[in-house]
């Protein structure tokens, strides 16, 4: 069947026997909505009326931009400045009456035509006929039954043999209406709303007056660290915040578990920047205010709409990009623009062709070596990946490491990394190079799936070097978010054999007391630290997190070493390993190896 679009009507509960309520089956009776299921089974519409009840909210529910039709007015009685689509017409105390829908602000110009063509067509003796066939049906003794009581028994309840197609209806509609376009958490409408509500309540006319703007929160990391009941509480407070910055023009709609919607009236993006400076301003002063021991990373993607622009889905995805963009980037928010557009098409270009490229074979294994402090000899390395790409070349993991991650795509990026991993360091070992070591990364994701000791094991039971040899490199960033998943699986890699090294140490706010709880065995110091490590303040604050370390039986490594000044700097703080371009830049697998292989063979004795 066809989907047909859902209108929703606010009706009058106190008009027996044209419109009412009954309480029995808790929906609307009478003439008019059985005239309206009529409509509804020949037109490319469907309308149901909105939480029935008894009390007349006719006027509260269109204010709220909740319904697009009311019902059950006459003329007279109508909302000043309403207009009318008038349905049909009968005799009251001897003068005629019309009864009337009133279309909202929501409701379309093409549905408005449809009614009237309806309704203007429809014959006086098809009303006549529903009247008449009620003649039998209960009497409830309600206000407008006396009043239209001129029409006696001639006015009358819906034919009871229609009543039954007509409450299932109604019931499944009403169902479909509060599952469908209601968020439970919030309160607020979700995508079907705004999907529904947006192409209304935009014209052409005021389209280029509009901005879609989302609001997106890091509810996971949140939900790691505080819980879901604060998770929850924080999105709630989230809706009641934008709720009193949406005005009466505006739609507003939580569309995934952690965005928002505000689709807001205001022509000038210079107005619209400091409102959204100033919910993200008040979502983040949440905890501090509330006395709450998390922390909020929310962030805004602003999509002004422009003449042209029907594809909803479209101009949603654009802001939720952009939204989430500037969280990862801890930007506060992201205008869109062309300039943007472009690089949204670029990675979409990329995004559809990385599955493939992971079956061709075009990310390649690289290599960042590690050297002593003290004698500069290279000691290990880092894996590292870079795509080949066919048409944009050789691509680093800036690039698309974050599309592979949102494609769900990053673990087999990891796994292919450690069987390339494992290859080289058995090549080595059987070419006599007995003590080099390689540290592979992996994502949060991967490094906490539940069979991520199971896969690395099936990859490493095919090579026989020994796996002390192996480093598996971990973020500090991630031990807060699925900790107790990522501490089991790094002791049962522990007893496998394999080392564990924290990457990036300093950069959060993990301690060495902290690092009791995982079993690691060394720590690679985030490069602002080694910037600094030229400075006194700097300098003092690396030596006492070295000495400590060395204390706890850990080895140091330093990341991004740039200058010869760095690198003697450490040296003179005892730090263990060095990295970075003042000894080595990435290169490729095969240039990696010649590289071992030769100074292996200078290494060895002559033979006389």
């Amino acid at each position: 069947m066809e989907d047909k679009i859902l209108i929703y009507i606010a009706g009058n509960p106190d008009a027996y026997p044209l419109e009412y309520y009954d309480a029995d089956s808790q929906t609307y009776q009478g003439v008019i909505p059985q005239l309206l299921a009529d409509f509804s089974a020949q037109s490319a519409y469907e309308l149901v009326y909105y939480s029935p009840g008894p009390e007349d909210r006719r006027e509260h529910m269109a204010k709220n931009r909740q319904v697009d039709l009311l019902s059950g007015y006459t003329q007279e009685e109508l909302p000043a400045g309403s207009t009318a689509i008038p349905l049909f017409s009968f005799l009251r105390q001897g003068e005629s009456v019309t009864l009337c829908l009133s279309p909202t602000q929501t409701a379309s110009e093409e549905l408005c035509a449809a009614l009237e063509d309806y309704f203007s067509a429809l014959p006086q003796q098809t009303v006549t006929g529903m009247l008449v066939e009620t003649a039998a049906q209960p009497q409830p003794a309600t206000g407008l039954w006396l009043a239209v009581g001129g029409l006696g028994l001639a006015v009358l309840l819906l034919a009871a043999a229609l009543l039954t197609v007509v409450l299932r209806n109604r019931r499944r509609l009403r169902d479909a209406q509060q599952q469908r376009e209601r968020d439970e958490l919030t309160g607020l409408g979700n995508l079907d709303y705004l999907e529904r509500y947006a192409p209304q309540v935009v014209q052409e006319k005021n389209r280029v007056l509009y901005h879609l703007i989302c609001f997106s929160l890091d509810t996971e990391q949140l939900r790691q660290q505080a819980g879901n009941d604060t998770c929850s509480e924080l999105l709630r407070y989230c809706a009641l915040l934008l709720s009193q910055h949406a005005a009466h023009t505006d739609v507003l709609a939580r569309v995934s578990e952690d965005s928002f919607v505000l689709l807001k009236m205001s022509g000038d993006p210079q107005q619209v920047l400091p409102l959204v400076e100033e919910i993200l301003r008040q979502l983040r002063a949440y905890p501090q205010v509330h006395g709450r021991a998390f922390q909020v990373h929310a962030a805004a993607g602003i999509y002004p709409l422009k003449l042209g622009d029907w594809d909803w889905e479209e101009m949603l995805f654009h802001a939720q990009q952009q939204a989430r963009t500037a969280r990862r980037e801890q930007k506060d928010y992201i205008l869109f623009s062309p300039g943007v557009l472009q690089t949204i098409q670029t990675e979409q270009a990329l995004r559809a062709s990385v599955e493939g490229a992971l079956a061709r074979q075009e990310f390649l294994l690289y290599v960042q070596f590690y050297v002593d402090a003290r004698t500069h000899r290279i000691m290990g390395g880092e894996a590292l990946s870079r795509w080949l790409h066919p048409e944009r070349g050789l691509l680093t993991p800036s690039v698309f490491v974050p599309l592979l991650e949102r494609e769900g795509l990053i673990d087999r990026l990891d796994y292919h990394s450690l069987r390339g991993s494992c290859e080289l360091l058995q090549m080595l070992f059987d070419r006599g190079i007995k003590n080099f070591f390689l540290s592979c990364n992996f994502s949060r994701d991967t490094f906490a799936s539940p069979d991520f000791v199971e896969q690395c094991r099936a990859i490493l039971d095919a090579f026989h070097f020994p796996r002390e040899l192996l480093i598996f490199e971990l973020t500090e960033s991630v031990l807060g978010q699925k900790a107790d998943a990522i501490r089991a699986n790094m002791l049962a890699l522990k007893d496998y054999g394999v080392r564990i090294a924290l990457d990036d140490f300093g950069q959060g706010f993990t301690s060495f007391t902290d690092l009791q709880q995982y079993p690691v065995d060394g720590i690679k110091l985030d490069k602002e630290l080694v910037d600094n490590v030229l400075n006194q303040t700097g300098n003092s604050i690396l030596r006492a997190m070295i000495q400590v370390a060395h204390e706890l039986d850990l080895t140091i490594l330093a990341e991004g070493v740039e200058t010869a000044e760095q690198a003697q700097a450490l040296q003179d703080i005892h730090c263990d390993v060095i990295q970075g371009f003042r000894f080595y830049a990435p290169i490729p697998e095969e240039e990696a190896s010649d590289i071992l292989l030769r100074q292996a063979r200078l290494a060895a004795p002559s033979t006389p």
